[in-house]
């Protein structure tokens, strides 16, 4: 692997690698008329389509908040009765809700500009085709986070130019034929070749649309079709067909591995600016810290699943709310050793225990759930990184020394668990600095390799009856990377729950895991467990911050699915609230 950091303009196409696809300026949509003069202002445009994913109400921060707690990860505040999306504790006069239906809009009111302008714009036949397969790619794509979370919700291709109304006096479509549209949009621009064109990942970098991000995308997309609420359960074999299209491409595609260095390495290269086009399928790119001449930075690993550190100097190494916490359910599913659903691993003082759950060897574990935090000295103005208790650690002072009561060494009565960050996205590993309080440049995953090789066993498994030896080896593979052992569940019913812990354990904090418990039909089920974590025996603190959140997605259908906002709702007099919101 290699850090990408070159432009190369060719004479029909321009190549704008990921790192550097950030530092072009996106246009205004609505004016001038003769706007795309040229490659180059065609790609300006295209720019502010992709903007949609980086920006403050999509996955820079807010749309993350409303997708981001599930039954693995809840947000820890220093109110016991907080309010807002990662809460579930909200109304439809939420601010932050009102942005994320905005700017989505707004993304396919920029996509539905820029495909009506671009057919007539002196622009090359090889761009004008690249470009176009993009943003109706896009298009779709923000359709899809529309449909999963607002449900029924308007559909619009021509452009609009009232810039404070993107959505005009419109019915709601219904979820079916918008989740119909996206995978018929998606599929168009591989299969129309006379109109679009997508290029591969070896061509256009991780950071835009290539064609194995769209065929993973499908994967994606037909399995909520095939889930509740819309349940065409014959469309499993579709999402089968496109995942195995990543892993078997036929159209010159790169063909995708895992990262061998380990499963820490692909969160590190998000941090670095180092692009593994093999592992990493598509990312939303983020530059810079705002203190530069970027915007384009992110909440990643500040607010969203960092490490909390409240250092506040540019020369630490990063500040960390340390809002995102894990819920006992994470730690279950790495205690369970053989996929059966049932923890093996337990809490021991007993070193020599090989079920010692301290000494637990999936190598994903004590990255997504961090092993420590940052603490300050006593004697000085440093932070150390101070690991969290297993029950018979020595206890440790705040300076990194023995913690001596009479002179004797103290040690743990209990280990600590609930106290722990969601630690995938590291502020440490960062290269720009000096590092901002808020603002990262650490880019986001969209769509990783694994990811597609659950999906596809996943699809299969639900597709053909049973598991295949192949889906069987690809469950395997995602786990011998992570250093598991090894499973060969062969019962229908029990590999599909396999899959749902299997993505629980790799993808965790990615924000898929609400929107699957959704399809799965599990999300009520889920949240019900959760409001009982609040008296298991290991949660001795913090509790009463998950359960208005937990109860609230227990005992109400409204958590599946977001409340239209109320200003959408003034301004759009066909439009009616969802119905789980009336």
């Amino acid at each position: 692997m290699k850090t990408i950091k070159n432009i190369f303009w060719g004479s029909t196409m321009l190549l704008f690698t990921a790192c550097n696809f950030l530092d072009t300026t996106p246009s205004d949509f609505i004016n001038p008329d003769d706007f795309y003069k040229d490659d180059t202002e065609a790609f300006m445009g295209l720019t502010g389509i992709y903007n949609t994913l980086n920006s403050s109400s999509g996955y820079g921060e807010k749309y993350y908040q409303a997708i981001g707690t599930d039954d693995l990860t809840y947000y820890y505040t220093s109110s016991t009765a907080e309010v807002g999306l990662p809460n579930n504790n909200y109304t439809a006069n939420d601010a932050d809700l009102a942005s994320i239906w905005q700017g989505l809009y707004e993304g396919i009111n920029n996509a539905n500009y820029f495909l009506e302008r671009i057919t007539d714009s002196p622009v090359s036949e090889a761009n004008k085709k690249m470009y176009r397969g993009e943003a109706t790619f896009l298009r779709a794509y923000f359709y899809f986070l529309l449909a999963q979370s607002w449900g029924d919700v308007p559909l619009i291709t021509t452009a609009q130019t009232n810039t404070d109304n993107y959505v005009p006096n419109i019915k709601a479509t219904s979820q079916a034929e918008v989740l119909k549209f996206v995978t018929d949009e998606m599929e168009k621009v591989l299969t129309d070749e006379e109109n679009y064109s997508i290029g591969t990942i070896q061509v256009v970098g991780a950071g835009r649309v290539s064609r194995s991000a769209v065929k993973g995308i499908l994967a994606r997309v037909y399995l909520k079709r095939a889930g509740w609420p819309t349940n065409e359960t014959e469309l499993y074999s579709k999402a089968k067909y496109w995942a195995g299209e990543v892993i078997h491409p036929q159209d010159g595609s790169m063909t995708h591995a895992l990262n061998m260095e380990g499963y820490a390495q692909v969160f590190k290269n998000l941090a670095t600016d180092v692009y593994d086009p093999e592992e990493s399928i598509w990312e939303v790119e983020f530059k810079g810290n705002r203190q530069d001449s970027h915007t384009n930075a992110g909440r990643i690993g500040s607010l969203i699943c960092g490490i909390q550190n409240a250092d506040v100097l540019q020369t630490s190494l990063g500040y960390s709310y340390g809002r995102y916490c894990v819920t006992p359910g994470l730690w279950d599913l790495y205690n369970d050793l053989d996929g059966d659903g049932t923890p093996e691993l337990i809490s021991t003082k007993d070193e020599d225990d090989p079920l010692n759950e301290k000494y637990n060897k999936d190598e994903r574990r004590d990255w997504n759930i961090a092993p420590y935090r940052f603490q300050k000295r006593d004697d000085a103005t440093v932070y150390w990184k101070k690991n969290w208790e297993y029950i018979g650690d020595v206890k440790l002072n705040n300076n990194g020394e023995p913690d001596l009561k009479d002179g004797q060494k103290q040690y743990a009565t209990r280990t600590q668990y609930i106290e722990r960050n969601a630690g995938k996205f590291r502020r440490e590993y960062e290269l720009v600095t000096p590092r901002d309080k808020n603002y990262t440049p650490i880019n986001f995953p969209l769509l990783r390799y694994s990811d597609v090789l659950l999906m596809y066993a996943e699809a299969q498994n639900q597709a053909d009856g049973s598991p295949s030896v192949e889906s069987i080896g690809y469950v395997n593979d995602v786990r011998r990377r992570a250093k598991a052992d090894e499973v060969n569940i062969t019962d229908p019913q029990k590999f599909q729950r396999l899959i749902e812990d299997e993505r629980g354990r790799e993808l965790c904090f990615e924000g898929l895991r609400k929107m699957d418990l959704i399809r799965w039909g599990k999300y009520k089920e889920a949240m019900k467990k959760v409001s009982l974590y609040a008296t298991d025996s290991r949660w001795s603190s913090g509790r009463q911050y998950l359960l208005i959140y937990a109860t609230n997605g227990a005992t109400s259908d409204r958590y599946q699915w977001l409340p239209i906002p109320t200003r959408e709702l003034g301004l759009n007099n066909l439009l009616q609230q969802n119905q789980a919101w009336r």
